[in-house]
């Protein structure tokens, strides 16, 4: 039977929570997955059901990623409760999206990868969704926006210069992807049916006739540059109690979540 966490009432709103006035983003290389694991007990901290996914994927890369997020996500997850990495289990929705199982710690997770890069956003209280593409798209990617995008959002997707369209593309890819990761639905939702759009001052606004009205100036989308080859989508739906924009940070897997450990993967 699973190890469960439980966690005392007095823990689940501690003091000096580092998530109650903002978002973390936590950043993993995919170059140093293999430090990262062997730093803190690579498949060891999975469960068996992750281990099987794990080896039935055909490829290499894919193998890296998966291990990484998992692990990037255990590890995470422990800096906002006190719990150990490989006492985590998650639960899945509908379309796949996974929970924290069991402990009622008010936190919300959501996982990304792409070819070089894993990223978690960590939010309590909040609903948070993430995605990651590299930039600037592919022209084959950017030939895709008719069958993804809103006929407004291809119309400014066309007016772009021609040397700005790949980034465009990703922005508005990341960022849709983010949203409907959030929502729960992430494929599943058709991405013509909402659109995402610019705002005069350099924002995003999500334009989803399936928000409520109430909840439409609860959600946050943003679109950041990551290493000057990642495009990284956050999507975020607030608590009615929080009074502007939630505070996204950016953090390093490597340098924060492994402090102790030298380029030869030992503390």
């Amino acid at each position: 039977m699973p190890v469960t966490a439980e966690a005392p009432d007095t823990a689940r709103e501690p003091a000096d929570d580092p998530l109650a006035g903002g978002a973390d983003v936590w950043l993993l290389a995919e170059e140093d997955v293999e430090e990262f694991a062997a730093a803190t007990g690579g498949l060891e901290l999975l469960t068996e059901e992750e281990r099987a996914r794990h080896d039935r994927l055909l490829f290499p890369a894919a193998r890296t990623r998966f291990l990484g997020a998992r692990l990037l996500s255990r590890e995470v997850l422990s800096q906002y409760a006190d719990v150990a990495p490989e006492e985590w289990r998650f639960d899945k929705g509908r379309f796949g999206r996974p929970s924290v199982h069991g402990a009622d710690w008010g936190l919300d997770f959501n996982l990304t990868h792409t070819n070089g890069l894993i990223a978690a956003i960590v939010v309590r209280g909040r609903t948070a969704g993430v995605d990651a593409e590299n930039t600037p798209a592919r022209p084959e990617a950017v030939r895709f926006a008719p069958k993804v995008f809103t006929p407004l959002e291809q119309e400014v997707l066309r007016r772009d210069r021609e040397d700005q369209r790949g980034h465009a593309f990703a922005d508005s890819w990341v960022a849709k992807e983010a949203y409907t990761k959030a929502t729960g639905m992430g494929m599943a939702r058709g991405f013509d049916a909402f659109s995402v759009h610019r705002l005069r001052g350099g924002g995003l606004a999500v334009v989803d006739e399936e928000i409520p009205e109430p909840e439409r100036p609860l959600w946050q989308i943003q679109v950041l540059q990551v290493w000057d080859r990642f495009a990284l989508g956050i999507a975020i739906r607030a608590s009615e109690d929080d009074a502007g924009p939630i505070p996204v940070r950016l953090r390093s897997a490597m340098a924060e979540l492994l402090p102790g450990v030298s380029r030869s993967g030992v503390r």
